[in-house]
């Protein structure tokens, strides 16, 4: 036998207080204990329904491949040096951003090939996007001024943004690589994009920074002949002016004396003998490069510092290129740029060498004119006198002219040199770390995502739906509400019956049910309430009403009578619900003469039987006659009949109306010592048990008694430790239980008083 917890005896609780954390944790667990069931149902649905709709989705496949992005050099000296020496994190953003900008995807579009791909075909408008286009037809605009797009480029554009979306480009951290992500339908094609953004970028570095080289070689080519047609006029007016004015002197100008004829002379030996000295190597040079000898054992090719760091630079190529053979395979991408560095460098040493010979051959050519004018000089010298001061003065500055043109071509010339040698510098300051991969396993959907989700949205859902039915419903939830709501105390709890139990007999059949059980608590209670309650002597008078119909009044009320009357109580049940007579056809007295008999003074005793045995005894209600309940239960007759029946019995139920708008119940609370009001677990709502209580007298109100509590209350929300599980069968009671003689005489020595 399960019995339940003592209600608080304070009648409610203070409906404005705060409620405490352990109350809400408690609101908490039991929201999710009572809504477990469901949840899980709900959440695996849903989780079925992401795995069906992992399956429908179209797979994606992701290729990526990662490069090395660095600021170009300027020249193989740089390389050796290290380059720039560091990240250059703007840099590398701004490639990242070039990666991933239009141009560069319109030439991935068209180098793959991708507007023969049914994915990269233009998509229908989604209806969304159909609606926002009809909306905006509605509204008057100008006509455009841009005409409209060809059908190849809204390909074109379509495709470029398929692809955008498609593929993404990351900086690794801090560093300067970049990772290429490209996702596709299929394998191959993602690796396929992968591997033509990566080619694409490439090519285009490459012929940037050719383009930059060749544009550096020509402006540095054009102002050297430039300033190379400035010297040789600079040149020829000196010349010109010295020999016009017979200036064959020194600097000073002074003319030809002895002495100066002297130093002439002595110029001209030097200047022979640099001549033979330059016509021997320029000779020993062209005969090397004639003969294919070696260019490095030239004395002027061993002293230019440009071939030394040449040398070096190839030495050191060779040597990594000797170490990336030995750890790589032969199509090593990175083999094959080192020996093109390589080629490269040779190239340019072998471009410096014919640079060397070229100088070599101007200064011979240079030394030849001067001996030639030195020895028309002196072949003149005689009987010349010199120039004046003037002349000289002249001389010079022709002659400072011819050195500042001879400085700046020269200059020029080096770089120029330089210049060469960055057009045939062959990099792009990128490396391929790794190639784009063949992906073997699609990334998306992710099945386990999906499902997972849907589990969780299942859950989510059926909880937000319970908070929302919790917080909009108009129905109570525990007893604790109960309480706090109407400011009343909770008599009894009543476990649900099911249509083919009815709750007397359970009473007689199973008194250790919890059903009887319940309904004994409910005894003790409203026999307590009443004794409070009532005013006089005389047995307490229970009036059983509720705020609607069908929440088991009238089953309130038999039980009741019956438990009394199982406990050795003599109990009167009175049939007062006029309108709809419940509990007499509950014991099948349609038939019989009751309460409105007693209401309207008719003397009906000789029809009277007396019951086989037992303490229990019923009124019905009788015919009403076409009259309203209300006009019977007006008259003195119901006072007196009260009064009598509490004085022959232990206690007398009243099965009254429901409340709703009707004043038979009114009327009825006012001669009774107590009322319970019945309420259904699910059904009778917040406002309608208000409206009801607001209409009883306060002063009498014993409690509230619910009835329909679920079998299933693991939350003890009603307070059950158990519910109800006997498979009794309703059994209709074949005796016909009417008033006993004694009650019948109490009933007529009531109405003769009232006569009196």
């Amino acid at each position: 036998m399960k019995h339940l917890p003592a209600f608080s005896p304070d009648g409610g609780r203070d409906p404005y207080r705060d409620p405490e954390l352990a109350e809400v944790l408690r609101a908490a667990a039991t929201l999710l204990r009572r809504n477990i069931w469901a949840m899980a149902l709900t959440g695996l649905v849903f989780a079925a329904l992401g795995l069906v709709m992992a399956q429908r989705v179209d797979k994606l496949y992701r290729s990526s491949t990662q490069l090395m992005i660095e600021r170009p050099v300027s020249s193989p000296i740089e390389v050796e040096q290290g380059g720039a020496g560091g990240v250059d994190a703007g840099y590398v953003e701004g490639q990242v951003l070039l990666l991933s900008s239009d141009d560069m995807l319109r030439k991935v579009v068209e180098t793959a090939g991708l507007l023969d791909e049914p994915s990269f075909q233009p998509q229908p408008p989604s209806l969304m996007r159909q609606g926002i286009a009809w909306v905006k037809s509605l509204v008057p605009t100008s006509a455009p001024s841009t005409p409209a797009a060809s059908e190849e480029e809204r390909r074109m554009i379509s495709a470029v943004n398929t692809l955008s979306d498609l593929v993404s480009v990351d900086r690794e951290g801090e560093t300067n690589v970049v990772t290429i992500r490209a996702s596709a339908t299929s394998p191959r094609l993602a690796q396929r994009i992968a591997k033509t953004l990566a080619q694409s970028y490439i090519s285009l570095r490459a012929d940037q920074r050719e383009a930059e080289a060749r544009g550096l070689s020509d402006w540095i080519d054009a102002r050297a002949a430039e300033l190379r047609d400035k010297l040789s006029e600079a040149e020829r007016a000196a010349t010109a002016y010295r020999i016009e004015n017979n200036l064959i002197g020194d600097a000073q100008g002074t003319g030809l004396s002895g002495q100066q004829l002297t130093e002439l002379n002595g110029e001209l030996i030097r200047s022979r003998a640099d001549l033979a000295q330059k016509r021997a190597s320029l000779g020993q040079a062209q005969q090397v490069l004639a003969g294919g000898g070696d260019p490095a054992s030239l004395p002027e090719v061993q002293a230019s510092p440009i071939i030394q760091a040449l040398r070096e630079t190839q030495m050191q190529l060779e040597l990594r290129a000797e170490d990336a053979a030995r750890i790589g395979r032969e199509d090593n991408p990175r083999l094959s740029q080192i020996q093109r560095q390589i080629a490269a460098v040779e190239q340019q040493r072998r471009d410096e060498i014919g640079r060397i010979a070229q100088v070599l051959a101007n200064e011979t050519e240079a030394l030849e004119s001067r001996t030639r004018l030195l020895s028309e000089a002196l072949a003149r010298a005689g009987g010349e006198t010199g120039q004046e001061s003037r002349d000289a003065l002249k001389l010079r500055e022709l002659e400072r002219i011819v050195d500042a043109y001879r400085t700046r071509y020269e200059r020029y010339l080096n770089n120029a040199g330089l210049a060469s040698e960055l057009q045939s510098f062959d990099t792009s300051g990128t490396q391929i770390v790794s190639a784009a991969s063949l992906p073997l396993e699609p990334y998306y959907p992710p099945t386990k995502v999906f499902m997972i989700l849907g589990f969780l949205g299942g859950v989510a859902l059926v909880l937000i739906t319970a908070l929302i039915r919790s917080a909009l419903g108009r129905g109570f939830a525990s007893i604790e509400e109960v309480e706090s709501q109407l400011d009343l105390r909770v008599l009894s709890a009543l476990p649900l019956l099911s249509e083919r139990q009815s709750g007397p007999d359970i009473i007689r059949r199973e008194p250790f049910s919890d059903f009887s059980e319940t309904v004994s608590v409910l005894r003790q209670s409203l026999m307590a309430s009443a004794h409070e309650m009532r005013s006089g002597t005389g047995a307490p008078v229970v009036l059983i009403t509720s705020a609607e119909d069908n929440v088991g009044k009238t089953t309130v009320a038999a039980s009741l009578g019956e438990a009394a009357s199982a406990a050795g109580k003599r109990v009167l049940v009175v049939d007062a619900d006029l309108r709809f007579a419940g509990l007499t056809a509950l014991y099948d007295m349609e038939d019989s003469p009751g309460l409105c008999e007693i209401l309207r003074g008719q003397n009906w005793l000789p029809d009277i039987e007396a019951p086989d045995g037992g303490s229990l005894e019923v009124m019905p209600a009788g015919a009403l006659h076409g009259r309203q309940p209300s006009g019977y239960l007006e008259t003195p007759h119901l006072r007196a009949f009260l009064r009598s029946a509490a004085a022959e019995y232990d206690l007398v139920v009243v099965d009254g109306p429901p409340v709703a708008n009707l004043a038979d119940c009114r009327i009825l609370a006012r001669e009774c010592s107590a009322v319970g009001v019945v309420m259904r677990v699910g059904r009778t709502s917040r406002d309608v048990m208000r409206a009801a209580i607001r209409q009883l007298p306060r002063q009498k109100l014993a409690g509230v008694i619910v009835t329909g509590v679920p079998p299933q209350d693991p939350a003890g929300r009603w307070s059950l430790g158990g519910v109800y599980t006997s498979t009794a069968i309703r059994a209709v009671s074949t005796q016909a239980r009417r008033v006993t003689p004694t009650t019948a005489n109490a009933i007529a020595n009531a109405r003769k008083q009232e006569t009196v």
